[in-house]
C-alpha cells in the first residue's frame, strides 16, 4: 500500500506519470497539451478555500487550474512551497490518484486531467488541472443564497458514501463541497486524503470539521437544529445500509 494514501502505488493504464519532470496526466492527453494546462492565462477566480483557482480554455475543454498553497501559521514562511520528500509524496500526484481512484468507485468527484510539481531547492511548487463542473457552488456560497435549497438528507448520504469506501478526507469544510447545476454534490480537494478502514470511527472526525466550518462561517443554526439531525439520520442510515450490503 501506498504510506501516503493508503491506495495501490501502481499506476492505472490510462495514466502517464514522469517523475522526473514532475509531471502526471491522463494518457488520452499528449504531454505537451498537459503542461499547456499550467501555463495558460484564464478567468483567476479569488475566495474559494485557500487560495485562488484559474479557469483556461483548452482543447480539453474547459479546465480548472489550482495551485497549492498553504493554509495556517506555516502559510506566513511560505504561501505555496511544501518540503520534498519524494515524487510520490507530492500533493498533485498523491491528489491525483486519490482522486481517480474515488471516480472509478462511482463517487461524485472532479475528473482529474493533469497535475505536476517544480522543484525548488529541498521543496517544491504545485499545480491540480481538473476538468469544470459546470456551474458549480459551494455549500459555503449556497448557504447565504435564500434561493439556494440545500437537501441536508442527500448532503448526509454523500457523506457516508465516501466513508464506505474509507475515505478520510483532510480538510472536509463548506468549501470543498460542492453542488451542480442539478443540485447534485461532489466532493472535492483530496491531496491530503487517504484511505482508512470503511467505517472506520475515526471518519466522524469529518464530520466534526464540517459542523466546525459552518459555525464558523456563520452557520452554526443548521449545525444546532433539524438540518444538521436530518444530515446525521441519513448519514447512519446509508452507513449501515452500505455495512449491510458487504
Amino acid at each position: 500500500m501506498n504510506d501516503a494514501t493508503g491506495i495501490a502505488p501502481t499506476a492505472p493504464a490510462a495514466v502517464h506519470i514522469d517523475d522526473r519532470t514532475g509531471l502526471i496526466h491522463d494518457a488520452n492527453i499528449d504531454r505537451a497539451a498537459a503542461l499547456a494546462l499550467f501555463d495558460a492565462a484564464g478567468d483567476v477566480q479569488e475566495g474559494r478555500g485557500r487560495g485562488a483557482i484559474r479557469r483556461v480554455e483548452s482543447a480539453q475543454g474547459r479546465i480548472v487550474v489550482r495551485h497549492y498553497r498553504r493554509g495556517g501559521l506555516v502559510a506566513r514562511l511560505s504561501r505555496d512551497w511544501f518540503v520534498w520528500t519524494g515524487a510520490a509524496a507530492t500533493r498533485p500526484f498523491r491528489e491525483f490518484r486519490v482522486t481517480q481512484h474515488l471516480h472509478g468507485l462511482g463517487l461524485p468527484v472532479p475528473e482529474v486531467v493533469a497535475g505536476r510539481f517544480v522543484r525548488d531547492g529541498l521543496g517544491y511548487r504545485a499545480d491540480l488541472a481538473t476538468r469544470e463542473i459546470p456551474g458549480a457552488r459551494t455549500l459555503a456560497e449556497r448557504l447565504p443564497d435564500e434561493s439556494a435549497e440545500i437537501d441536508w438528507v442527500a448532503l448526509g448520504a454523500l457523506m457516508a458514501r465516501f466513508h464506505a469506501v474509507g475515505l478520510w478526507h483532510a480538510d472536509l469544510n463548506a468549501h470543498n463541497i460542492l453542488f451542480d447545476v442539478s443540485g447534485r454534490g461532489v466532493v472535492i480537494d483530496f491531496d491530503r486524503a487517504r484511505f482508512v478502514a470503511p467505517f472506520a470511527t475515526s471518519l466522524q472526525g469529518n464530520l466534526d470539521r464540517l459542523a466546525r466550518s459552518l459555525r464558523k462561517l456563520g452557520h452554526g443554526a443548521p449545525v444546532a437544529g433539524a438540518p444538521w439531525t436530518a444530515f446525521r439520520r441519513a448519514y447512519e442510515q446509508t452507513i449501515q445500509a452500505a455495512a449491510a450490503a458487504r
